[in-house]
């Protein structure tokens, strides 16, 4: 049986926190992306006047939570601004009656449940997800949360039959793809690349028009040195995304191609790259050609 009920309750969390296909992209967005993201961190005097400038921020915040007068709003503001500021348990104390206050919005026990497993208290995190899980059984984000925390863990075994009972119990739904791709990510943390790729591979053909399984074929391709292959899932990827994401799965394409060259060329100079070795001419394929251009030329 899956994880909780199988009544399952509509997700009021934006879109970008719950589309796993968005996330998919990220990943691949970042493979690209490292070097200009490393170009844009901001300097050790930046950092430092934005910290005073939060500091700044939320002293006002704190002082009307510590009276209790601090809105429902203004805790979220204080609590963007903890985050912000690297206070992790400040984070966690706010969160937890927020959390409470507002069952409908599952992200916010989602995001208590990574702080806590960040803060080496696991049994918590997993009472919250389980919480999420309890009313939402087939919350895609949720048991992506779960299957991480319990492969952090050690077990994978267990995770992984709720995962295909959890997908079995999705099929139909619009949940099916996000859940149907956890098992595969499962099976990659377990070694079995095999397995994952048939999994993704199945998704594919039962869910022909979504980007979300060739991307995750893709990756894995990449990631185990089947580059020809990987190229050709990334393009067909591409054939069913939207105008953005496919032009974030060129960029991946050309940093793919950028990272085989240099394979192929260690040295600084390029000197080891060898340049493709034309064909030789056919002499049969030219007497024809010439045939044909006589031809046409006689005008008889």
């Amino acid at each position: 049986m899956p994880l909780g009920s199988l009544n399952p309750t509509p997700d009021p969390r934006p879109k970008r926190l719950r589309q796993l296909g968005l996330f998919g992209l990220a990943i691949a967005a970042a493979l690209g992306a490292g070097w200009w993201w490393g170009q844009r961190q901001p300097s050790t005097a930046a950092a430092n006047a934005q910290q005073k400038t939060l500091e700044r921020s939320s002293e006002k915040l704190e002082t009307k939570l510590a009276a209790g007068t601090a809105s429902d709003e203004e805790q979220r503001q204080l609590l963007r601004l903890r985050l912000a500021m690297g206070d992790q348990p400040g984070a966690i104390k706010l969160l937890e009656p927020l959390s409470d206050q507002n069952p409908e919005q599952p992200s916010l026990r989602l995001l208590l449940a990574d702080l806590k497993s960040q803060n080496d208290d696991d049994a918590g995190a997993e009472r919250d997800i389980r919480q999420v899980l309890n009313v939402q059984p087939l919350h895609p984000q949720a048991l992506q949360d779960y299957a991480r925390l319990q492969i952090k863990l050690g077990r994978q075994q267990e995770v992984m039959q709720q995962l295909q009972a959890s997908a079995e119990a999705a099929k139909g739904t619009p949940e099916a793809l996000p859940i149907g791709l956890l098992p595969g990510d499962v099976q990659q943390s377990n070694g079995l690349s095999a397995e994952a790729i048939a999994t993704y591979k199945g998704l594919a053909a039962s869910h022909p028009t979504d980007p979300r399984p060739l991307l995750a074929l893709a990756l894995l391709q990449h990631s185990q040195g089947q580059l020809e292959a990987a190229r050709v899932s990334l393009q067909q990827a591409k054939l069913h995304s939207a105008p953005v994401a496919a032009g974030v799965l060129d960029q991946v394409a050309a940093g793919w191609a950028v990272g085989r060259i240099r394979q192929q060329a260690p040295s600084a100079n390029a000197a080891d790259l060898k340049a493709p070795v034309a064909p030789a001419p056919d002499p049969s394929g030219d007497l024809e050609a010439g045939g044909d251009g006589l031809a046409g030329g006689s005008g008889a």
